[in-house]
Parts: structure tokens; C-alpha cells; sequence
């Protein structure tokens, strides 16, 4: 008790009005632009460093978890707005067009954005707060500044469970997405039974190189539904020629003996098809590709970059969002031959507060995602391990210690209690998100006050019904411009993660070639796999039936193929013989002697291949006093990125 209070006392009793509404840190780093060509000083010195469980004061927290929310914002939005995106197609072949949701499309991909910002809140409260469980050496939640997310790597399993469920077995979309969120709810105890495990085995098991080929490659397949917005949208991109029009046109035939000639046929395609646009947010209907919309999403990419070259640390914290706000003001202000871009009919009709399960989703379950959804989770959760390690680090606290384990293994804890939660909150699942650790390390504040704030501003965008119909009348081509720098951010952190996990040595430049072969065949030859590999037939079994979609979604998905496939060529491929030689040349270390035992060294890593391996210089010995270490200062130059993975 006397602990408490002396904690409350800290908190208010021992501060002027002053420092609990405003606290003490240097708003003037945070907000004042820099211009890099044109200055002779390294810019303004940074604040001092505001640990975990510092005093930030009320408006100080207030705008740091702003700047979180809004660091985070961009990603969050993306995964139900692809989802949903789904539900505002008509199955082919019927007259009149049959869509495939059976409510209101536009309402159910409202409701789902916020859903998502809502969840992200809720169970980034218990992230940052970590509640010790009784009589036990384990911890539900980081205990940290650490926020949760939308997780990338459900999205293209989500997309294609979905639309095979929804073309191939006739469900709505509605019933669809009500199977996988039931789905879900089953595989994503995954990461909770993880976090019961030693962390070395689970980083023993799946390497750094399997976990970087498997985001690459999710980056790699997302970038697609970017490039796809950013010409207009995902339909119109799908169907940009007409069907067979009863038309009479010629096309290019040839005789038996080989002479061209134009035949007469009463169908044929024709270009451009099927236009862009939804007419419940915008009155402008162009071709797929047009200049106006390349340009729109052109503006919101170059936007970002000339924040990260000028902007002040917010701004480069918040780029991403603050380019989607300016290419959608952009939009708004203009119009096509009279034709506005953006109406807003959507936002006028949408409840001022809404909340979780006022739409609800029948839940079901669907046997063949089972084994791609497994290994999604085991990414995520080795995602998880590695990220809440950087925040860690960020935060200027030890990770190989006691606490550093267990706040680790409460991340993943919570990862997964976020999932059967987020599932059961109609909402896709969520994963431990490591653009705050660059936002940590640019402002120095790794205060869990920063934390709780930036779950209340998440909480907040999620129950104004206001700001859900918003987003979902931003132009797809303005969404397609953000989404294709986030996209290509999960590829860095794959490459990054590859890198910076295992050295590039003979045994892992061969399973990167082989699984990385695979995956991008896969990627840019769907059909490969899908086609005849293992057609279905009338007399097939439900079981078997089962069996052949699981195997073939796993095959045609392109970063379950490669995680599979590097996870079995790392476990048969055996290590370089010369790997222990070669590791101990390399740290100076004399004949026969074990790195694997030296304190400080981490030789988990695979040093294998001598061409990889550059002797170190000579160690000195100090036999005479320490000399003092001098001191770095921390600028614009050399802070860590805010859009990077890692710190």
C-alpha cells in the first residue's frame, strides 16, 4: 500500500499543475520542420529519454499517442477495406446481377474498419499495461510501449478463402467471412501456446530465414491489390475488357495451310471494359489506368517522401496518414469535367457512435484454411518475438534477462488472446505492429503513458461512426498510393529480417533460391497450381474434397508455399561443415575454442561458409583506467525511421 501511494504521490502530488497538464518535454524537436540541403547544424538535440514508466503529462501523452494511433492508422484501415472490398461484386452469369453480399456493402465495410480500430484499442490497453498472472511466472500483455495491429499476413488467405467460398460454393459474402472469422477463432491459439514455449526452441525451429521469405513474399503478393487501387480499383482492374459483345467484328484466323486471314464473328472483346468507380462515393467513372487517377496516387506517394526528407519527427511519424489526409483533400476540392471525386453521401447517412456487433457475421468453419492459417499464426508469433525484442532495446531495456523473457512471451500471449478475440469481435486478427518502435526511438519517449493514450485515440476513431464512413469514401486510387508504400514496406522488413538474421553463406543463399523459385512462380502463375494439379471430380469425397482444397490453397498461395518449403529444406539441409571454424576465425577466438559459450557473443546464427566470414580487428586490452566513451548525439540523421520494421 505505502508503495502505491509513494507511486500516486510521484504521479501528482510532487508536480506543479504546470508539469501534470503540459510535462516537461521539448514540443520544439517534435514539431519543427528541417530543411537537410540548406543547414549548416545538425538540427535540434533531442529530449532527454522518457523511460517506461516516466511522467509525460496530460497533453504530452495526449500527443504522443497521436502519433502512435496515426503511425499505425494507414495499416490498420487497409486489411478490412481489401476485405470488404469483396462484398461489392455480382456473381457472374446471372440477369439480373446477383451481388455477392446480401445486405448493404458499403455499411459492412464501414462497420468492419471500425471494428478493426476499436479491437486494435481495446487490446492495445492490455498490451501496454501487462497483468501479471497469479502464482505464475508469466504476464498477459508487454508491459510496454507496444501496440497492436491488423495483421498483413491474414489478408491474401482472407481474400482467397473468401472468394472461393463465395464463387465456388455459393455463399454470401456475409457467410463467408462469418467461416473464416470461426476459422480463425480456432488457429489463433497458436501464438498463446507458443508463448509456453522456450523462446530458443520456437527461433530454433522456424530461423530468420524462414519467417523473411514468408513476409517478402506477403509484401510481394499485397503490393498487387496496391497497384490494383492505385488504377482505379481491384473490380475494374479484374475486368478491364467487356464480355462478348453480340457484335460483329473479325478476328485474326488461320486455313489449314497456314494462311492468315480475319474471320467474321458476332462476339468478341473489346477495350475498355468495365469502368471504375463506386457510385456510392464518387461520380467520376474512368478507365482502369487513367491519368487522372495514376495522378492522385502519384500525389499521395511523393507526398510521403517529401515528408520524410522535410517533415519534422510528427510528421514523419505520421506521413503515411498525413499523405492519404492531403491526397484526399486533393480529391475532394477537384472534379472531372464537372464530376466530383468524392461525395459524401456515405458519411451524411452513417450513426454518430456505433460499437462492436452492431453488425454480426454467422460463424462458421471452413477444415481447408486450417493448415495456411497454422502458418500464418507461426509467423506472426515469431513476428512478435523479434518485434517486441526492438521495443525492448527501443526503450533502453535488457531483453536477455528474466523480465525481457517474460515480457516477450506475454506479447505473444496476448497475440493470441487477440485473435479468438478480435474473431469474435467480427474482426480480422491482430499481430504485435513495429512501426511504433521507430516512432519510440525518433522521440525518446518510451513512456507506457504514450501507450494507454494512443489505445484511447484508437478506441476513439473506432466508435465515431463518422470516421469509419469517411474511410470508406477516400477514392481507391488515393488509397492505392498509401497502401503501395506499405506493401513495399513489408518486403524491406522480410529482406531485413533475412539480412540481418543469418548470413547469406552457401546452405542459406540455396534454400532462399529454391523457396524464393516457388513462391514467385506461384505468384505470377496462380493457375500453375490451381488448374489441374488436382482436379476436383464428381465422385470425390467431402474428406477428400477437404484435403485437395487445403493442399491446393497452401500450393497456390505463394507465401505459404515458401515458408513450407524453407522450413523443410532448413531442417534437412545440413550445416556447412567449416560453420564452427569459420565462426571462431572470425571472432579472433584461438583454435578449439566454443563461441557458443562466451558471454555477450550470440552465436545463434549460422556463420557458416569462410567467404562470408572477415576476420575482426585485434582486440586491445586496457590494462590502465577506462577511458570515458564519448557521446552520440541522437539526430534527425542517424534516429531510427518510424516506417522501418526494426529498430
Amino acid at each position: 500500500m505505502d508503495d502505491v501511494r509513494g507511486k500516486v504521490d510521484d504521479m501528482t502530488g510532487k508536480r506543479s499543475m504546470k508539469e501534470l497538464l503540459v510535462g516537461t518535454y521539448d514540443m520544439k524537436y517534435l514539431c519543427k520542420p528541417v530543411f537537410p540541403y540548406f543547414r549548416k547544424s545538425k538540427g535540434v538535440p533531442p529530449p532527454m529519454f522518457f523511460g517506461k514508466d516516466d511522467f509525460l503529462g496530460l497533453f504530452v501523452a495526449l500527443v504522443m499517442g497521436l502519433q502512435h494511433a496515426l503511425a499505425m492508422v494507414g495499416g490498420l484501415i487497409t486489411p478490412p477495406l481489401l476485405i470488404s472490398n469483396l462484398a461489392f461484386g455480382t456473381r457472374p452469369g446471372t440477369n439480373p446481377p446477383v451481388p455477392y453480399s446480401s445486405g448493404n456493402p458499403a455499411d459492412t465495410q464501414r462497420y468492419l474498419v471500425q471494428a478493426s480500430l476499436i479491437v486494435c484499442g481495446i487490446m492495445t490497453f492490455f498490451q501496454v499495461l501487462g497483468v501479471r498472472i497469479w502464482k505464475t511466472n508469466f504476464q498477459f500483455g508487454a508491459g510496454i510501449l507496444s501496440c497492436m495491429g491488423v495483421s498483413f499476413t491474414t489478408v491474401p488467405i482472407a481474400t482467397s478463402v473468401i472468394g472461393q467460398l463465395m464463387k465456388e460454393q455459393g455463399h454470401t459474402f456475409e457467410e463467408a467471412y462469418g467461416m473464416f472469422l470461426g476459422t480463425i477463432a480456432m488457429c489463433a491459439v497458436i501464438p498463446a501456446i507458443l508463448s509456453f514455449f522456450p523462446i530458443r526452441i520456437i527461433k530454433k525451429i522456424f530461423p530468420p530465414i524462414v519467417c523473411g521469405i514468408t513476409i517478402m513474399m506477403i509484401g510481394v503478393h499485397l503490393i498487387g491489390a496496391g497497384f490494383k487501387n492505385w488504377g482505379g480499383g481491384a473490380f475494374c482492374a479484374d475486368n478491364w475488357q467487356h464480355p462478348p459483345a453480340p457484335k460483329t467484328c473479325y478476328l485474326p484466323a488461320t486455313y489449314t495451310n497456314g494462311t492468315s486471314y480475319l474471320q467474321q464473328s458476332t462476339q468478341c472483346w473489346v477495350g475498355p471494359g468495365i469502368k471504375c468507380g463506386d457510385p456510392t462515393k464518387t461520380e467520376v467513372f474512368l478507365p482502369f489506368g487513367s491519368q487522372e487517377y495514376l495522378g492522385l496516387g502519384f500525389l499521395v506517394f511523393v507526398t510521403i517522401i517529401v515528408l520524410e526528407i522535410f517533415g519534422s519527427p510528427f510528421m514523419r511519424n505520421a506521413s503515411v496518414i498525413l499523405a492519404l489526409l492531403f491526397g484526399y483533400f486533393i480529391a475532394a476540392v477537384t472534379n472531372y469535367q464537372g464530376k466530383k471525386y468524392v461525395i459524401t453521401n456515405k458519411i451524411d447517412q452513417a450513426p454518430g457512435i456505433t460499437f462492436l456487433w452492431t453488425t454480426t457475421f454467422p460463424l462458421g468453419f471452413y477444415s481447408p484454411a486450417i493448415i495456411p492459417l497454422m502458418i500464418v499464426f507461426i509467423i506472426t508469433s515469431i513476428e512478435t518475438v523479434g518485434d517486441t525484442a526492438a521495443t525492448l532495446e527501443a526503450s533502453r531495456m535488457q531483453v536477455n534477462t528474466e523480465d525481457g523473457t517474460r515480457r516477450i512471451k506475454g506479447a505473444l500471449l496476448n497475440d493470441g488472446i487477440s485473435g479468438i478475440f478480435s474473431a469474435l469481435a467480427t474482426s480480422l486478427p491482430l499481430t504485435t505492429f513495429a512501426q511504433n518502435n521507430g516512432v519510440i526511438s525518433l522521440t525518446n519517449v518510451a513512456a507506457r503513458q504514450a501507450g494507454f493514450a494512443a489505445a484511447f485515440w484508437l478506441f476513439l476513431l473506432g466508435i465515431l461512426g463518422k470516421v469509419g464512413a469517411w474511410i470508406t469514401t477516400i477514392p481507391e486510387c488515393v488509397l492505392g498510393g498509401m497502401t503501395t508504400f506499405l506493401f513495399a514496406n513489408v518486403i524491406a522488413s522480410g529482406i531485413k529480417i533475412i539480412i540481418n538474421g543469418d548470413p547469406l553463406t552457401r546452405r542459406s543463399r540455396f534454400i532462399l533460391a529454391c523457396s524464393l523459385a516457388l513462391a514467385f512462380g506461384v505468384e505470377l502463375v496462380p493457375q500453375w497450381a490451381t488448374l489441374n494439379l488436382w482436379p476436383v471430380t464428381p465422385g470425390m469425397s467431402p474428406g477428400l474434397r477437404g484435403l485437395r482444397d487445403a493442399i491446393i490453397l497452401v500450393i497456390s498461395t505463394s507465401f505459404t508455399l515458401g515458408a513450407v518449403v524453407a522450413l523443410i529444406l532448413n531442417l534437412i539441409i545440413p550445416a556447412d561443415a567449416n560453420a564452427n571454424t569459420c565462426t571462431t576465425k572470425a571472432l579472433g577466438l584461438p583454435e578449439g575454442a566454443d563461441s557458443g559459450k562466451l558471454d555477450g557473443v550470440d552465436s545463434s546464427h549460422d556463420a557458416s561458409g569462410c567467404e562470408a566470414c572477415e576476420p575482426l580487428p585485434p582486440v586491445k586490452m586496457i590494462t590502465g583506467g577506462l577511458e570515458p566513451v564519448p557521446t552520440v548525439e541522437v539526430t534527425r540523421d542517424n534516429a531510427v525511421d518510424a516506417n522501418t520494421d526494426r529498430v
